[in-house]
């Protein structure tokens, strides 16, 4: 123990920057919206930078995303887990082309029923 560290000034949750705090209840809350409403979504863990705490985002089958912090990988994995998707890690696969399409603006071309070829029906046949 150094001679000034007595009248040091001790740092606590509320001094830190809210990046090193973790994430809040509100960011999980929105994460659990997420999947909840969406269909198709794949989770991407992005590690932490200087800047930034480690992200989870999670990118739905029609390109819409959304990024909040997690505390470390495990909470992703568990609430991904949680809710039956994938998780990937940004870094090593990329990101999906979907996202950035709908980042773009460009818009998936659905297939409708018009599209499909006509359904024979096996009574037509036996006739």
């Amino acid at each position: 123990m150094g001679l000034f560290d007595r009248f040091r000034r001790r740092k606590s949750d509320a001094d830190k920057p809210s990046s090193a705090r973790g994430p809040s209840a509100q960011a999980m809350d929105d994460l659990k919206t997420f999947l909840a409403a969406r269909d198709g979504v794949e989770g991407f863990i992005e590690p932490p930078t200087a800047v930034y705490a480690m992200t989870l985002l999670l990118v739905a089958g029609d390109g819409e995303y959304l990024r909040r912090p997690v505390k470390h990988e495990k909470q992703a994995a568990k609430l991904c887990d949680e809710h039956g998707i994938p998780l990937y890690e940004a870094r090593k696969v990329g990101y999906p082309q979907r996202m950035k399409d709908y980042e773009r603006g460009v818009k998936r071309k659905a297939i409708s029923l018009e599209d499909l070829p006509p359904l024979d029906n096996i009574t037509e046949r036996d006739q």
